[in-house]
């Protein structure tokens, strides 16, 4: 075999790898760009949830029409990373209660007998506090939540602002600040 021959193949080889290096940068750039738009663009549709205490209808953009925005965490007793996070999301709620943002928990995948004995150690949750129970299963598919806990923020138009995807440190002043600034409101 001649150098000729030798350089063609290392060269032909190499223009090959690189047009395949190429061609799969491609997928993934498209993969990415559509990873970067919300999966839900606006609050949905929720005539069949039923608020946990009063058994009254629960529907989403509702409740965000009657607030200057709303929070919805998704969330179960079954859950650890839940169990440990919804002592300091409680307490971030409650700083949110004077700027009039509803905080909805979702519970899902649960039953009514362990969350009423899970929500009992909490005592008495802020007033802007609404637990919801979806016993249908059907709110997880509807907002594209694969695992809990996960947790978003919609403006008082139901527009998605965040989403929040696994247990946050809610104790940090960051996610205060930031959820105050997302919907335009003044920090008290």
């Amino acid at each position: 075999m001649n150098i000729y021959n030798k350089f063609s193949i290392i060269f032909l080889i190499l223009a090959i790898t690189i047009g395949y290096s190429m061609y799969e940068k491609n997928k993934l750039d498209v993969y990415f760009s559509k990873a970067e738009a919300p999966i839900l663009e606006s609050v949905p549709q929720s005539s069949f949830l039923q608020n946990f205490e009063t058994k009254e209808v629960f529907n989403f953009p509702d409740e965000a029409k009657s607030a200057n925005g709303i929070i919805v965490h998704f969330w179960g007793t079954w859950c650890a990373p839940c169990e440990y996070e919804l002592p300091h999301f409680l307490k971030f709620s409650k700083k949110l209660e004077d700027n009039k943002v509803k905080v909805v928990l979702l519970a899902v995948n649960d039953n009514n007998v362990k969350i009423k004995k899970f929500l009992k150690r909490f005592g008495s949750l802020p007033k802007n506090v609404t637990i919801v129970h979806d016993e249908r299963g059907e709110t997880m598919p509807m907002f594209g939540v694969v695992k809990v806990p996960e947790t978003f923020i919609f403006s008082s138009s139901g527009k998605t602002l965040s989403k929040l995807v696994g247990p946050q440190d809610w104790d940090k002043e960051y996610y205060l600040s930031r959820v105050i600034n997302m919907l335009g409101l003044s920090s008290k």
